[in-house]
């Protein structure tokens, strides 16, 4: 086949604008720092990109829910570590006031102060978190306990996602905890007990009620143990979360984000291979018109 001159030209013209093309885009990975702007640049590493920037999102999802969850369970913690203490005040009034040594008006003094110690429990037990009470189980919507100490809430146990797939227990069973659901005391059952004995200056029940106060406070610190190892799996997730969330972004800027050096030589190059299409376009321009002129 004859090459003609509009043929050559033609090709030329064609290796220009392709040069021309290579030295624009190392020009915009230079200027933004990115390889890959549309999935056209890279196909394989924008489907990556893709992937990864879904498991980030996923990831800091977690992160934001575990975090809020933290807060809750750290609320409940310091609400249960109360309790504990007014126990522990509780059973100190019962050993003292249990004595024989002690006269009925003294009693009477204790048994306002249990009854003071009860009606606190409440109010800790009914502790809200930007306004959902926090020790209902899944009825957080209202108090779960009312100004006697009865039971208004249900034995749910809120779950969260702490990693893709694994969910974890988000909250402490007050039934469990204060009302001694699944064979234990009733924590405020316990405090009445010794708040009668002591209205009735009735020293030998005060003295067999501490047993009560007693299996109260085990109960109160087997749920502040619950907490406990909650935060813990909480503060363990959010390490690994963190980990796997770095490791994607790093495949992210691995396949999004162009090396400076690189770029910088692949601009140089471009450049250069542009500037030799537009001498040999220049050429073949030239011949062209030499001979159109002849």
């Amino acid at each position: 086949m004859r090459v003609t001159n509009r043929m050559s030209f033609d090709q030329a013209q064609a290796q220009m604008m392709a040069a021309r093309d290579r030295a624009l885009k190392a020009q915009q990975q230079v200027t933004s720092g990115k390889r890959v702007d549309h999935p056209g640049d890279d196909p394989a590493a924008a489907g990556v990109m893709v992937s990864q920037g879904i498991a980030i999102q996923r990831l800091d999802t977690i992160d934001k829910t575990t975090s809020s969850a933290q807060g809750e369970v750290q609320t409940a913690d310091g609400a249960l570590q109360s309790v504990s203490t007014l126990l522990a005040r509780a059973q100190q009034l019962a050993v003292q006031l249990g004595s024989d040594t002690y006269s009925a008006a003294e009693r009477s003094a204790g048994a306002q102060e249990i009854n003071s110690i009860s009606s606190q429990i409440v109010q800790l037990m009914n502790t809200q978190v930007a306004g959902r009470y926090i020790f209902g189980g899944a009825k957080d919507s209202a108090p779960p306990f009312d100004a006697s100490g009865n039971y208004l809430g249900d034995s749910n146990v809120r779950q969260i996602e702490i990693a893709p797939g694994l969910l974890q227990a988000a909250s402490v069973r007050a039934d469990v905890a204060i009302k001694g659901t699944g064979g234990g005391i009733d924590v405020f059952g316990a405090l009445a007990a010794v708040s009668t004995a002591l209205a009735n200056n009735d020293g030998a029940t005060v003295r067999g009620a501490i047993a009560g106060l007693d299996t109260s406070t085990d109960q109160v610190s087997a749920a502040l143990t619950s907490a406990g190892g909650i935060l813990s799996a909480f503060e363990s997730a959010q390490q690994i979360g963190g980990v796997a969330r770095d490791s994607a972004q790093k495949v992210l800027s691995a396949q999004s984000e162009a090396d400076v050096f690189e770029a910088t030589s692949n601009l140089t190059m471009a450049q250069q291979s542009l500037q030799a299409a537009l001498a040999v376009t220049a050429q073949s321009f030239g011949v062209t018109l030499l001979n159109y002129l002849k």
